[in-house]
């Protein structure tokens, strides 16, 4: 079977991120091809990439070429089933079904409303139950895949740990550890407020994450007016993300709007953290079903989270939260690509 995957989001996002690992996991069974903008995240991350120009235009002149871009290389490979995951994107595969003669799979990963018309959709793939909200009841064939840790990769590091402590001299403290793009939407200033009202004893509160429209010295100012300038660490992402994760005792979750594909909370599963989130998107779903601590993203809240997360640890048992993450290991079902 031949399948086309169109990503053509131009930054690494959790959706694309998604996306494409449905696109590795299709690989080994089918002839795959994706479809991407040349000087996106994911062009880089695939080999032999099929480069096509930005269909999100506000020039009609420019759709238009986009269009015809889109049609001859979706012509040339002739898929029998092509999945989009952005509503432009799916638009224009609506128009070219009965031409081209495919199957139409939109993967939908946004906290709003479907608005792509459900008679052309073959089939709706959700990352969580609670996006069903978001469809219309008139959308027929909806497959909801929970299916976001390489658990291979993100597994505790014993080494790993002690490697990172040593080196932001973490010995002794309770570190409460939170990974994420530095913008408003994931919640650090809320986190930084939560953390300092907790007052937790040893506690220490570590932030990863690149500038994306909060700077890190915005936070590192709130942090300094609440005296927690010695208990705190913001660094950039880096390589040896499973080490860092491994090094924090808490995984926090502080987001305060989106969060549908909500891949750093597994991530901490697999690694085996103690995990405090709040309720904003999937979120909530993901932590009612294995009974971790959730909190409505607002300062009193949050820090009581935080505070019973840390009276708790000694309770907590790394390897048993590791085999909740084997059931949102990569996966597909085998029936995944009918329609």
């Amino acid at each position: 079977m031949k399948i086309a995957f169109i990503l053509d989001e131009p930054w690494d996002s959790a959706l694309t991120d998604y996306a494409f690992k449905i696109y590795k996991l299709a690989s080994r069974e089918h002839i795959t091809q994706v479809f991407c903008l040349k000087d996106s995240l994911i062009a880089n991350k695939v080999d032999n990439a099929s480069y096509i120009k930005a269909l999100r235009q506000k020039n009609p002149l420019k759709i238009f070429i986009a269009f015809l871009d889109f049609y001859k290389k979706l012509k040339k490979l002739e898929p029998h089933i092509v999945i989009t995951i952005r509503g432009d994107a799916t638009f224009m595969s609506c128009l070219l079904k009965k031409n081209i003669n495919f199957k139409l799979f939109r993967i939908f990963g946004e906290n709003k409303t479907l608005k792509s018309s459900s008679n052309c959709i073959d089939k709706l793939i959700l990352p969580c139950e609670f996006l069903k909200k978001r469809v219309p009841k008139i959308t027929k064939n909806v497959t909801v895949l929970k299916s976001f840790i390489d658990t291979e990769k993100f597994k505790f590091s014993e080494k790993g740990r002690e490697r990172i402590r040593k080196e932001f001299n973490l010995d002794k403290k309770i570190v409460f550890g939170a990974v994420g793009r530095l913008d408003k939407v994931k919640g650090f200033a809320l986190l930084i407020e939560a953390f300092a009202k907790a007052n937790i004893e040893n506690g220490f509160l570590f932030i990863v994450g690149e500038e994306k429209g909060v700077k890190k010295a915005e936070l590192m100012k709130i942090a300094h007016n609440l005296n927690l300038k010695n208990v705190i660490v913001i660094t950039e992402r880096r390589n040896d993300i499973v080490d860092i994760m491994s090094a924090f005792d808490i995984g926090v979750v502080s987001s305060i709007d989106s969060e549908i594909i909500p891949r750093v909370l597994f991530e901490f599963l697999g690694v085996g953290l103690q995990i405090v989130s709040t309720d904003v998107g999937c979120l909530n779903e993901i932590a009612e079903e294995n009974k971790l601590i959730v909190a409505k993203p607002a300062i009193d809240e949050l820090s009581t989270a935080l505070s019973k997360a840390s009276k708790g640890l000694k309770n907590i048992n790394r390897a048993k939260i590791s085999e909740i993450a084997q059931k949102y290991k990569l996966h597909l079902p085998t029936d995944f690509f009918s329609a």
